[in-house]
């Protein structure tokens, strides 16, 4: 996916909620917005957002000095999502269809998206959750596509996405683990927004479920210029590969792989590209039209 204008104030938005939380003073967010603007006039366009945004946080990394501004919010939101994981399994145990129910609890995680929030908070409204998890429906839906894979799939690379919603993943990698699918969970080598490390896995209790591998880099979405050979291992040995929100979206649409995006549309770019509105949500196996990258 190839970066837009209207991606460049998202960028910005970005880079201010992350200077807020380091309590930094306003003469290093000014130096540090104004770093960013001249960095922004100089951007390839024909990289994914995800890329571009990378920048946003190289930079506030640099001036400030704080490399995990989001990690008390990370931690909150681990707790507050590990709170109701005993309903999310009671909404799975009580479903005509177990393993949809997983997805539908794995995509409603998907709100918890610090990075492009207005204010940052991780104040999240747990019965509204359980509410659309019954009743929303997926605007993009191939949950045929999804299971009749699935039945011809022994290995499964399940790319995470951010803090707090790897707890609706486990719920989802629980029923992909009874079907005796073999599931391997990524996760960031280093803090990058709220995005999943190995910690969280930890906290979650995903490390004693499946094996948990380190994409190899701090960057937003799969960046291939700096994987870990454990990693592409991993990416080139599965016959199934679940990625779960935007930035892998932006980063994985072009590579030719057998993918199933999982994810909220929080922008309107992402929504045009699935053909579905703005805060919609998706299960879509990726499009051969949209690039055949090799890895």
């Amino acid at each position: 996916m190839k970066t837009d204008l209207e991606c460049i104030p998202c960028i910005i938005r970005q880079c201010i909620n992350t200077l807020n939380l380091t309590k930094c003073s306003e003469s290093i967010k000014r130096k540090t917005i104004n770093e960013l603007l001249n960095d922004l006039e100089k951007i390839d366009y024909d990289l994914p957002p995800a890329y571009n945004s990378d920048i946003a946080y190289i930079i506030s990394r640099k001036l400030t000095g704080v490399k995990d501004p989001y990690y008390k919010l990370k931690e909150e939101s681990n707790k507050a999502a590990l709170e109701i994981y005993p309903r999310l399994k009671e909404i799975v145990a009580n479903s005509p269809d177990r393993l949809y129910a997983g997805i539908k609890i794995a995509v409603e995680g998907n709100i918890i998206d610090l990075g492009i929030s207005k204010d940052g908070s991780s104040l999240l409204n747990f019965e509204k959750i359980i509410d659309d998890i019954k009743n929303m429906p997926f605007a993009a839906d191939d949950y045929s596509k999804f299971r009749k894979s699935l039945g011809e799939a022994k290995n499964i690379l399940y790319i995470s996405d951010n803090a707090g919603e790897l707890v609706f993943d486990r719920v989802f990698i629980k029923e992909l683990i009874k079907q005796h699918k073999n599931v391997v969970l990524s996760v960031k080598s280093g803090p990058i927004i709220n995005d999943a490390t190995r910690k969280d896995a930890e906290e979650v209790g995903l490390d004693s479920l499946v094996k948990v591998v380190e994409t190899g880099s701090d960057r937003i979405g799969v960046n291939f210029n700096c994987t870990s050979d454990e990693f592409l291992k991993e990416f080139r040995k599965a016959d199934l590969i679940i990625s779960k929100g935007q930035g892998n979206f932006e980063t994985l649409d072009d590579v030719d792989a057998n993918i199933f995006f999982i994810l909220k549309a929080k922008c309107e770019k992402i929504a045009r590209e699935l053909g579905i509105n703005y805060l919609d949500v998706a299960i879509v196996k990726r499009d051969p039209r949209w690039g055949s990258k090799k890895v």
